[in-house]
């Protein structure tokens, strides 16, 4: 695969997009080498199973991989006119702008499925948020949640969320939810019986949270932080410009789909599904009776 020739130049032109996407001014598509670090470090670990990095650390990699960009006029750099080496700004050279952008896009384009697989993955975890009035202890089938993590990523991608349909593929949906495993982030139970299927949840540190109120997950804890940080360097699309929008669809999907999950874990575990739905009426009807109670905006 052509990625692995550029894997460094594609990570770091996928950090310095997070501001890049912003446009504006160029001051404000200026990433500084704290933040530029950050993000590939961040991106580095993300996919270290997917990738072979060398063997000689970040940073070295990282200064090497600027000093290389810079040389093909990819990126402009800023330095401290005090010590050369130390860099405190990269930003796109005048000269990638004029040519459209042609090599940092090419960089992008080459790593952006893989940062949309694993978006999708980290989103698709909020499926196994507990409905109000389940166990969050609950045990859901491993196989059906990755199918349900399918259906819920051929939606995004119909709906505009979802920019690249490979990121949808079962495969690779099963390795990232590996890597989630590794992470800590799920937590697996496997029989040794074959006939029994293998069984996950999320760990209670990564449990997303929801409103007391209305009873929706809410856009916050560790795991948003994580899908949030990984869409800051995602391609950008026009159905994805309104943040807020995003978020509560993104959240009311993940809702719906996880729902017969959690209604099979509920029926297997003796309770009443019909309980569990009055529950979620209830939550629902006093979010709708909070909507009547705005004025409408005129």
């Amino acid at each position: 695969m052509t990625i692995h020739l550029f894997i460094l130049q594609s990570l770091v032109s996928a950090a310095l997009y997070t501001k890049v996407k912003l446009g504006g001014g160029h001051e404000l598509q200026r990433m500084s080498y704290v933040e530029l670090r950050g993000q590939v470090s961040f991106l580095s670990q993300l996919f270290r199973g997917e990738f072979i990095f060398p063997t000689e650390g970040l940073d070295i990699n990282l200064a090497q991989t600027i000093k290389t960009l810079e040389a093909d006029n990819v990126i402009k750099v800023t330095r401290n006119p005090d010590a050369e080496d130390e860099v405190q700004f990269v930003e796109l050279s005048d000269k990638e702008r004029e040519t459209g952008r042609e090599s940092f896009d090419f960089y992008c384009f080459l790593i952006w499925p893989f940062i949309e697989a694993a978006w999708l993955g980290a989103i698709s975890l909020l499926m196994l948020t507990p409905p109000v009035g389940a166990k969050k202890e609950t045990w859901l089938d491993q196989k059906k949640v990755q199918d349900r993590a399918q259906l819920f990523g051929k939606t995004l991608y119909h709906q505009g969320d979802l920019s690249y349909f490979e990121a949808v593929n079962k495969e690779t949906l099963k390795n990232t939810y590996t890597r989630f495993e590794e992470e800590g982030m799920i937590l697996p139970l496997k029989s040794k019986d074959s006939k029994v299927p293998s069984t996950i949840r999320l760990s209670d540190e990564w449990m997303p949270l929801r409103s007391t109120e209305t009873g929706v997950i809410d856009a916050r804890g560790q795991l948003w932080v994580f899908a949030e940080r990984i869409s800051s360097s995602r391609r950008e699309g026009k159905n994805r410009r309104d943040g807020a929008t995003v978020q509560s669809r993104v959240l009311s999907l993940a809702d719906r789909v996880g729902k017969e999950l959690w209604e099979e874990a509920v029926v297997k575990e003796g309770l009443d599904v019909e309980d569990m739905r009055a529950v979620q009426v209830r939550a629902n009807g006093r979010t709708r009776r909070k909507r009547l109670a705005v004025p409408a905006m005129l």
